[in-house]
């Protein structure tokens, strides 16, 4: 499992570099035929891991319960954030690959809460959830890079 938290890491790594390398405004722009934005993608990706890794171990998840409510699978992109926001989720998407790992090492994710995806995986322990969790994001990181390429300005 190591080596797919490092894969998380490095599939976080270009997120946040998407995130460092737009302005607010193309962060947040949502292109014709699209339901989000960068922003949104990168904030969903966090939302859907401490789901499927902490809240179905029932572990103390790494962000609120608002956030959950803003980011997860069905909500939708919004054009207002501030820079600070940005910084705040770029921090936090650094920050937990490495949570992860030291949560994983010292056994705290050892319960978990067998899972369906709409995606159709079966999630029935947290190696499952960090396995699926890299296509996951893998998915969303290019979805970013889609509406990167429809960002107009």
């Amino acid at each position: 499992m190591e080596e797919q938290i490092y894969y998380l890491g490095l599939i976080r790594k270009n997120i946040i570099n998407e995130l460092e390398n737009h302005s607010l405004q193309q962060l947040l722009y949502i292109p014709v035929g699209f339901k989000n934005n960068i922003f949104w993608n990168a904030a969903h990706v966090l939302a859907t891991q401490q789901l499927i890794m902490y809240y179905l171990t029932e572990t103390k998840m790494y962000v609120d319960k608002s956030f959950i409510e803003r980011y997860k699978k069905g909500t939708i992109g919004t054009t207002e954030m501030s820079e600070k926001e940005v910084e705040e989720l770029i921090e936090v998407l650094e920050q937990t690959p490495k949570l992860l790992y030291k949560d994983y090492r010292s056994e705290k994710l050892a319960y978990y809460k067998p899972y369906s995806t709409s995606f159709g995986a079966k999630l029935e322990s947290i190696e499952d959830a960090i396995q699926f969790n890299n296509i996951h994001e893998g998915i969303h990181f290019g979805y970013i890079l889609a509406l990167k390429k429809n960002i107009p300005f």
